[in-house]
């Protein structure tokens, strides 16, 4: 399937984990490349944290990262300026899932993905 369609898939399952889950702002008139799926997870507000949720996705055969380490915290930037806190970039980084997507996926791994994030966050 074409990213798009995989996204707009992703899109209508994870609706249904909001507010607590959400997938990332889109840019109106902005065609996104699609190398990545960003959910924002209220961690905090399930009372769970993100490496739980990543180890029990992996136990399902799924697997997720985090895209990515705020540029300002960065071991090279952080010699500039080691006091410098940018609360925005820490807030996404807090909240931030990317779960699979990749142009072999099929038809129904969006949904089994979502379902088992739902599960892994005891939704």
């Amino acid at each position: 399937l074409p990213q798009a369609d995989l996204v707009a898939r992703y899109d209508a399952e994870i609706k249904h984990l909001s507010p607590l889950v959400k997938p990332l702002a889109r840019t109106p008139g902005v065609a996104p490349a699609w190398h990545l799926y960003v959910a924002l997870i209220d961690f905090r507000a399930l009372r769970v944290d993100r490496g739980t949720v990543m180890r029990r996705l992996a136990s399902q055969c799924i697997g997720t990262q985090v895209h990515y380490l705020p540029v300002y915290r960065q071991p090279y930037y952080r010699e500039f300026d080691p006091d410098l806190r940018l609360p925005g970039a820490d807030e996404y980084y807090r909240r931030t899932l990317s779960l699979p997507l990749f142009p072999s996926m099929e038809d129904g791994d969006p949904a089994r993905v979502v379902a088992a994030l739902a599960t892994a966050l005891n939704l």
